[in-house]
Formats: structure tokens, C-alpha cells, sequence
């Protein structure tokens, strides 16, 4: 009996999901195509200064610096002509040569992928940032319900799509990424057939109030760690930093490229594609909120990193290096070192260090902040068949390490 009444209830269910997906949102939709055309005055009611990465500096040098398989969209929801929420979207055309084997399985896969690396087309519809990880797709107000604000969403991504079929079918709809404490209210956009999937988390560093130098981070260390970074520090002693004017990240752009290069060439897939016209476009549009620093060797650039300040938060961005002289001089070690250095001068109260190298990161304190994306493909057939294959994909294995003197013997277990 119990199951029968299960199986009643997700009868119901079903059916009242059904009848949303074909009520349309109650909510005004406005779709634009460049974020020149975008009132500012109503985008800011929405989106705060403290969300940075969603305010017309930042969109505008994404948009000036944009390559032809990136295309930018952006939406304002509105509830009794007033509005209520802001959406970004990005549409990527990823092709085969965008999927990278590994070097184990290169060779043997080489001859079979090479005639097909062209012909292989997805085209992506991202909400969300393409450049950068994190919530900075999404916002709406107290004004309107979680359930209201998701329906509008679905909405749009689907009044977008439609409207691209004459430049192209739209395969993937991606709509990125939520943090563990917004994971009940995004989980909304099932009843639209999305499919939710865990990705990598986003590494953080909160700084304490009493680290008012790098030094206090430092001494908070245990003695194992503080040693390490240390050590680090010397090896790391030659290399000179300095950061770049708009005018140097521009008479150095070949090398900066290169540098770049050999980081973003080690993705297994790349959905953004952008070069180092966009970090140029970030120093113009963010001035003093963006720095890009190089480290030189012998007055030779080795290495890069980016920073970028919004509210009260420090962004580790883009990061570029000569992989020959990394041991020799702990480049990148260093230049994790540098962004906790530079978070704790400039002020700010969080570094955010991004979902790669996690064990590393930990290393310097940053702790997992666990996140979500939702997936839809566009055909209904295509879309079902998603779902076991998400079963498959693994968050990437790693150890948090525990650097600081509270954290000691928990870190001594591992």
C-alpha cells in the first residue's frame, strides 16, 4: 500500500512539474544583447557594488575582448515594471580541438580524433561566468520568491535559445554555480529538467582580523608549515615582481600569451577562449580594482599572476608561467604566497583561489566551498539520457591539509 501511495504521489508530482513547465513566469523578461544596452541604473538596483564581477566594468572588458565563438547576453527580470533580478549568459562554441587527451591516451587516439577535431561542434548556452568560477550568473531580490526567481530563469535561457536559431541550434544550456547554501532553493530548476551535478569546490582563504601583515599569517602556522613556506619563500628570493600599467601588459603581450599558454593548454576542455586582450581590457575597465603582476628573472618575464578587488574580497584570476624554472624557483608556490600577501595588504577579508590544485591551495589554508551547476540538453531524448551519466562523474580526489597551530593534529592524521 505504502507504494502504491509513493507511486501516486510522484504521479502528482510529475504532473504539477509539467503544468509549471508550460505555464510561462509571471515576470517581465528583458533580453540584451551587448551590455551598452543595458540601463545601468536599473542593473545596479539589482546588483550590488559588492558584486563586482557582475557590475559594467567587468562585463564590459569581457565583452570588449570576446573572440567570434563567445557571444554575451544579459537579462532583467521584472515584477510590477520594477526590477527584480539580473542574469549574464555567454554563448561558447567549443569544437573538438577545445577536448585535450591525456598524454597516456594521446597517441592511441590521435589518428581516430584528428579528422573529427574540426567537424565536432557544441554550441553552449553558459549562465554564468565562462572566464571564472563562482556565483556571478544569477541574483535576484527579497522581493520575489526562490520558486518565481528560477522560473524567470528558466524562461529566459529558454526565450534565448529560441531566439539564436538562426545562428545556430543551441545543444547545452549550463547554468553555473551555486555554493552549498544555495542548493536547496537552485534545485528549483529540476522541475525545467535541469540536471543538478556537483563540480570541483572553489578553494577559500578567510583572512583573520588579528593577520595585519604577512608575517602574522605566517606565525600562525604550525611549525611544519611555516618552515615550508619559508623555504618556499627563499627559493623564490630572485624573482622580482612588478606590477604592469595598461601600456606594459600591452608591449608584452606575446610573452604574457605564451606564459598564459602554457597554464590553459594543460585543460582537459575550455569553454572560455580568451587571450590576453582581455586582461588588458580588465586593467582598462577595472583600473585599480585589477593588477596584473609579473615576475622577472634576469629582467626576462617567467611568470604572471592577476588579482582582481571587488567588495571585500580578493579574486586570484589568471596565472601564466615558464614550467622549466617552476621547481627551481617555487613559481607558483610563490605566487599562492603572493595572493594571500597582497589579500591581507589590500584589506580585504576573503581570497578566492578557485578549483584547481586544491591540495595545494590547502596547503596555505584555503578551505572547499562546495558547489553546483545544473545541466539541459535540448533535445528531450538527449536530456533523459544525461541522467545516469552524471553518476560517473567524480569530483577530483585530494587531501585538505591543516596548516595552521589549531589545525595540526588533525593535518598529522592524514
Amino acid at each position: 500500500m505504502k507504494k502504491l501511495k509513493d507511486f501516486i504521489k510522484c504521479i502528482k508530482k510529475e504532473k504539477d512539474h509539467f503544468k509549471t513547465r508550460r505555464t510561462p513566469s509571471l515576470l517581465g523578461i528583458s533580453i540584451f544583447d551587448s551590455i551598452d544596452y543595458v540601463p545601468v541604473e536599473e542593473w545596479n538596483k539589482i546588483v550590488p557594488q559588492s558584486k563586482g564581477l557582475m557590475r559594467h566594468p567587468y562585463l564590459t572588458a569581457i565583452e570588449n575582448s570576446s573572440k567570434e565563438k563567445e557571444q554575451s547576453r544579459y537579462v532583467l527580470i521584472y515584477k510590477d515594471k520594477k526590477p527584480v533580478a539580473a542574469a549574464i549568459f555567454h554563448i561558447v562554441v567549443i569544437t573538438g580541438e577545445d577536448y585535450r587527451c591525456s598524454d597516456n591516451g594521446k597517441l592511441n587516439l590521435e589518428k581516430f580524433t584528428t579528422p573529427l577535431k574540426h567537424k565536432a561542434k557544441l554550441r553552449m548556452l553558459v549562465c554564468g561566468h565562462t572566464h571564472i568560477s563562482g556565483n556571478h550568473g544569477f541574483i535576484y531580490s527579497p522581493d520575489i520568491t526562490f520558486k518565481e526567481a528560477f522560473h524567470a530563469l528558466a524562461d529566459a535561457c529558454y526565450q534565448i535559445r529560441r531566439s539564436e536559431k538562426l545562428r545556430g541550434k543551441i545543444n547545452l544550456q549550463l547554468i553555473k554555480d551555486f555554493y552549498e547554501d544555495e542548493f536547496t532553493t537552485s534545485a528549483y530548476l529540476n522541475v525545467f529538467k535541469y540536471r543538478q551535478f556537483k563540480v570541483d569546490p572553489n578553494m577559500i582563504l578567510k583572512i583573520r582580523p588579528e593577520w595585519k601583515s604577512f608575517d602574522d599569517y605566517l606565525n600562525a602556522m604550525n611549525k611544519k608549515y611555516r618552515k615550508k613556506a619559508l623555504t618556499t619563500v627563499k627559493k623564490g628570493a630572485e624573482l622580482k615582481r612588478k606590477s604592469l600599467t595598461a601600456e606594459e601588459i600591452q608591449s608584452n603581450f606575446d610573452k604574457i600569451q605564451m606564459l598564459y599558454s602554457n597554464v590553459a593548454d594543460k585543460a582537459k576542455v575550455r569553454i572560455n577562449h580568451f587571450d590576453v586582450s582581455y586582461l588588458l581590457q580588465l586593467k582598462l575597465n577595472l583600473k585599480e580594482e585589477f593588477e596584473l603582476v609579473a615576475y622577472f628573472l634576469n629582467e626576462e618575464i617567467v611568470a604572471f599572476n592577476t588579482y582582481i578587488y571587488w567588495g571585500d574580497k580578493c579574486e586570484a584570476h589568471v596565472v601564466g608561467m615558464d614550467y622549466d624554472l617552476n621547481n627551481q624557483y617555487c613559481i607558483y608556490p610563490n605566487i599562492l604566497y603572493d595572493y594571500v600577501k597582497a589579500t591581507i595588504e589590500k584589506k580585504k577579508n576573503i581570497l578566492i583561489l578557485g578549483r584547481t590544485a586544491m591540495e595545494m591551495k590547502s596547503n596555505i589554508g584555503a578551505e572547499p566551498s562546495e558547489m553546483c551547476c545544473y545541466v539541459r540538453h535540448s533535445g528531450p531524448l538527449f536530456n533523459r539520457a544525461l541522467k545516469p551519466v552524471f553518476h560517473y562523474i567524480k569530483q577530483t580526489e585530494w587531501t585538505q591539509r591543516s596548516p595552521f597551530k589549531e589545525g595540526e593534529a588533525a593535518d598529522s592524521d592524514n
